[in-house]
């Protein structure tokens, strides 16, 4: 499958988010999130103009929403929706790895915090896959069917990204090294 990230998400796509969600949204949102389309469209006009949107595209279809807004000069957030099908076909992790890359070069942020409701593993892993370490859990910090839901606190610096996913190129061209080091018999 081709994969491409382009910013910004086109606004007008944001109903579809909306129907990607519905199936699992209990366990991406708490009771307080919006309810409906109206106010989940309203909910993210509020907040467009303070966050910088990324498009995720398989074969040219529309397929995923990243987040990001700058915390502080040295933390931002990030939140991802991926559309079911195509969950689980390394979309996601391919479409973060080129996405935290730009928020760490372009933001000048030195770490990004993820807030995921606890028992969501799948958000967990993935962050995790790209460096990210679970940092703690907020005890029963929000309502979910009217129950109390913890929290998973995941954060990723910038250090630990680089470290995971930069490669020191190693030269592969290796017909000058019997010429620049002297064989055992000529020393």
């Amino acid at each position: 499958m081709q994969i491409s990230v382009v910013t910004p998400f086109p606004f007008e796509s944001i109903p579809r988010i909306w129907t990607w969600i519905a199936p699992f949204k209990e366990k991406v949102s708490d009771d307080f999130g919006p309810a409906t389309l109206s106010e989940f469209v309203t909910h993210m006009a509020a907040s467009w103009e303070r966050q910088k949107t990324w498009a995720i595209y398989g074969d040219g279809e529309l397929g995923g929403l990243i987040t990001f807004e700058r915390v502080s000069p040295w933390l931002g957030s990030a939140h991802m929706v991926l559309k079911p099908d195509l969950q689980g076909k390394g979309i996601g992790v391919k479409a973060l790895r080129e996405t935290f890359r730009q928020m760490f070069e372009e933001s000048g942020i030195g770490k990004l915090s993820f807030f995921v409701l606890g028992g969501n593993l799948a958000v967990g892993s993935l962050v995790h896959n790209l460096g990210a370490t679970r940092e703690g859990t907020l005890r029963e910090h929000t309502l979910t069917g009217g129950k109390p839901r913890d929290v998973w606190v995941y954060g990723l610096t910038k250090t630990a990204f680089e470290g995971k996913h930069h490669v020191i190129p190693v030269p592969t061209d290796h017909s000058n090294i019997d010429k620049q080091q002297p064989a055992a018999a000529d020393q």
